[in-house]
């Protein structure tokens, strides 16, 4: 169960990504921007999750849903941003991004489920490793970013004076 967790965390998004042709940069900004809100918003969207929803996973959900909305947007609104041509150059970062998603999403998530991925075979290399993993992630897509995208006067072959 824990694995097929991590696995669906990691996975989907990164099929999902390769199936609606979302360039890799940008559901890489997404994961990173959704982390970044619950940094930073994630207590107060918990508090609020905590008035609508009843139970103790209020503030869990609410949070979950502050990470993962930029991503599902992204989905919606940038599909079709790869062409097909590419998408073999944007799959090892978009798998990358894909893994660190489960890896940011996994301290939110109940303790006892967090124990029981933690506890499985691979847990404690993924416990160990998500700074590596977010690492990866992260110099995957800026090495994308790098060596795929050039200006417009790069490829207009005039000369500027």
């Amino acid at each position: 169960m824990p694995l097929v967790l991590i696995a669906s965390i990691a996975g989907i998004p990164a099929l999902l990504s390769l199936l609606l042709r979302v360039n890799a940069v940008f559901v890489f900004l997404s994961i990173a921007a959704g982390n970044l809100l619950v940094l930073y918003l994630g207590r107060d969207a918990g508090n609020v999750g905590e008035m609508f929803i009843k139970g103790s996973n209020g503030p869990m959900i609410a949070q979950l849903a502050v990470l993962g909305l930029p991503l599902l947007l992204t989905f919606i609104f940038l599909r079709k941003t790869l062409p097909t041509s590419k998408i073999l150059l944007h799959f090892l970062p978009v798998v990358a991004s894909g893994i660190m998603l489960a890896a940011l999403t996994l301290p939110i998530l109940p303790s006892d489920l967090q124990g029981q991925v933690f506890g499985s075979a691979v847990g404690p290399y993924f416990k160990n490793s998500q700074g590596l993993i977010v690492g990866a992630a992260s110099v995957l897509t800026l090495l994308l970013t790098w060596f795929t995208y050039r200006s417009r006067e790069d490829h207009s072959g005039k000369k500027h004076h």
